[in-house]
């Protein structure tokens, strides 16, 4: 996990403008460091989503193994493959270089934070979360299917990772299943 500090923050901070600060932080701090580590820039919107996908189901594995400091710091880099997504794929013809596409890219996900997730509430569980998450990258995945715009919809699944960080804690209560 590379930004222990940020999450930590966006974890204990008391004003939720705060806390989702501190996770667009967070996603920022995995983003400029993929840019890094892997600077090619992906070539078609399938592999993209594929490298998203990939996050969430590590995502999925963290939820399930109840490590939720893990799944956020996943989340984050959930976060960071979808703004890549928009950068890589729709910000080509941008000004500057690749970091000034990633800030472009920051921007729309800081406006779809109010059309994602359960309106007018935090999330209640991170499985409640990871299943708004999960609906975002499926949409996703068929926009790229049907050929429609998938750019805003790349925004919501990284405002859904900037809500899941901002929203589920390790105070949170985990879903209780039973069977009869």
């Amino acid at each position: 996990m590379r930004t222990p500090h940020l999450l930590a923050s966006a974890c204990t901070a008391s004003d939720p403008e705060a806390r989702y600060h501190q996770a667009e932080l967070a996603i920022w701090d995995e983003l400029t460091a993929s840019l890094v580590e892997h600077p090619r820039i992906w070539r078609s919107p399938e592999e993209g989503a594929m490298v998203l996908a990939e996050e969430v189901d590590e995502l999925w594995d963290e939820i399930r193994g109840n490590h939720i400091g893990r799944a956020r710091a996943e989340a984050s880099q959930v976060g960071a493959m979808a703004l890549r997504f928009i950068a890589d794929l729709y910000e080509l013809d941008g000004p500057g270089g690749a970091r000034e596409r990633c800030r472009a890219a920051a921007v729309e996900q800081h406006d779809a934070l109010a059309l994602v997730g359960p309106p007018g509430r935090p999330c209640a569980s991170s499985h409640e979360a990871f299943g708004y998450l999960k609906r975002e990258l499926d949409a996703l995945w068929s926009a790229i299917r049907f050929e429609e715009p998938a750019r805003p919809i790349a925004a919501r699944v990284a405002a859904m990772a900037v809500r899941f960080i901002a929203e589920i804690t390790t105070s949170s209560t985990s879903v209780a299943v039973s069977v009869r």
